[in-house]
């Protein structure tokens, strides 16, 4: 490991509780538990170029941790590295020191691993439905017994175009692998000319944990 970045925020719900970890032979691995690419387990491999990037902004802070109070309401951010071991970086915002420039290059390690899904289950629109899909080679145990949605439609340049939120009911506990789908009904039907962003809560089982999750799907903004 030569990199690894833990995020937490126990005010929002579902919690955030997101990982990545790099290797140093460019190995990605993660958890991502509130994602645009779904909610699970993730597991790649960064290429040449993007690896080189990350260890020469490694080596670029040395083993002097960095200087930065966080905000009392900022989520918990703790970056570890072999020089420093785990040191706060809530408090690095963006700028042209070394440990703002390496703190943002972490944190867009989790929309990175979010290219690699293992085990996981994200959400997708189609006309009228929210569809939970798996993403990944390995199957992921979940809840869909009940699946809080969120839909809100945008029209144009973000002109507000309709929202719907609501509980569906799904199967239960079910184990989700290659291929798997299901269709969330909404409650409300949007004009063929808008933009749909949903949200999907449900809860991934491991063993006998069980974690609230939340999978987005934010489509490319209108040209």
């Amino acid at each position: 490991m030569i990199l690894r970045l833990v995020i937490a925020d126990g005010s929002q719900s579902p919690a955030v509780a997101e990982s990545v970890e790099v290797a140093a032979d460019g190995a990605l691995t993660g958890w991502r538990s509130v994602s645009d690419g779904g909610a699970g387990w993730f597991d790649g491999r960064l290429p040449p170029a993007e690896l080189a990037e990350i260890q020469a902004l490694i080596e670029a802070v040395g083993a002097t941790p960095p200087k930065a109070a966080a905000r009392p309401d900022s989520a918990e951010e703790v970056l570890e590295l072999d020089a420093t071991g785990p040191v706060s970086i809530a408090g690095l915002t963006a700028g042209p020191g070394d440990w703002s420039k390496l703190a943002a290059a972490a944190r867009g390690l989790l929309d990175r691993l979010t290219d690699f899904p293992r085990a996981v289950v994200g959400v997708r629109y189609a006309p009228g439905v929210a569809r939970l899909v798996h993403r990944g080679a390995d199957p992921v145990r979940v809840d869909v017994g009940t699946v809080t949605v969120g839909a809100t439609a945008w029209r144009g340049y973000y002109e507000p175009a309709g929202d719907w939120a609501g509980a569906v009911a799904g199967p239960g506990e079910i184990e989700a692998g290659p291929e798997w789908t299901y269709d969330l009904p909404l409650g409300l039907s949007f004009d063929s000319d808008t933009v749909v962003h949903l949200t999907a809560d449900f809860t991934i089982l491991n063993g006998p944990t069980r974690i609230p999750v939340r999978a987005k799907f934010t489509p490319d903004a209108p040209s």
